[in-house]
């Protein structure tokens, strides 16, 4: 082994990390317990300024951790990955503060009872709702829904649409609810569709270190672009850049880009 690096990480936590690392403000809320991975990860948070106040900890439990192995040769990776004992959090349990100077709400699937709570709730102040789907699972058709944005794995998108076939998959999608529907698809980049318009944007081509955390930098890259207005054909490329250059470093927190550096590689402008 000639690198090794503790970091923080989960797919909500590196795009909230990603989103303040741009100079956003971001607040997580779950649960973790006390032990070391717990702490571990609100450490490493609230190093890029993400707000962990309203994190509930649960004494004597496993918090989520991944063990992660990366060839130096292949790039390929091989993950260990354990959802750890917290209980699930409960709608009852969001907090009454929770969407207060909110401008976006991101939700990943994994607690659908307190995140479709959460949704409905930001619905009901007009606050966007930005769903991380990765798998298809339960509740993730109430989410969907009630999302404005989903940005979707492939195999999410072929599993909900029963095709292969991505822009059919985008179709059937915005059909569920979502009004901006993205697909990311790994080394080919990524696709999307917003007001019949498909914009399709290449990876970046870019010698890649390791490619963990590039879908969650994705997905915050996105998400501030969606804070800020932006359309799909500005948020895509945005996002799809700062993923590439996320890949020149190891681990998901190691190496999210400068803003200015994203700005630049991707050709876009600043306001």
């Amino acid at each position: 082994m000639h690198r090794f690096s503790i970091q923080a990480g989960g797919a909500v936590g590196t795009a909230l990390a990603t989103v303040c690392a741009f100079g956003g403000i971001a607040r997580y809320v779950g649960r973790l317990s006390d032990d070391e991975f717990g702490q571990i990860i609100l450490r490493g948070l609230k190093d890029f300024g993400v707000d962990t106040s309203q994190v509930l900890i649960e004494p004597g439990k496993i918090s989520p951790a991944s063990f992660i192995m990366v060839d130096e040769r292949t790039g390929r990776r091989t993950v260990r990955f354990t959802r750890g004992s917290t209980t699930p959090l409960e709608p009852g349990e969001l907090p009454k503060t929770l969407l207060d100077e909110a401008a976006l709400l991101m939700i990943d699937g994994r607690t659908p009872a307190a995140q479709i709570a959460a949704a409905e709730r930001a619905k009901a102040l007009g606050i966007p709702v930005l769903l991380d789907a990765r798998h298809l699972g339960p509740g993730m058709g109430e989410l969907l829904d009630l999302c404005d944005v989903v940005i979707g794995s492939e195999r999410f998108a072929a599993e909900i649409s029963h095709s292969s076939d991505v822009k059919r998959s985008l179709r059937e999608l915005t059909k569920m609810g979502p009004r901006t529907v993205v697909i990311t698809l790994g080394e080919e980049g990524a696709i999307g569709l917003e007001s019949e318009a498909v914009v399709r944007h290449a990876a970046l081509p870019i010698e890649i270190f390791d490619t963990t955390g590039a879908s969650d930098v994705f997905r915050g890259a996105f998400a501030y672009g969606v804070i800020h207005g932006w359309g799909l054909d500005r948020c895509l490329p945005f996002a799809n850049t700062a993923a590439g250059l996320n890949c020149r470093h190891l681990g998901g927190l190691g190496g999210i880009p400068s803003l200015a550096e994203v700005i630049r590689t991707a050709g876009i402008s600043a306001t």
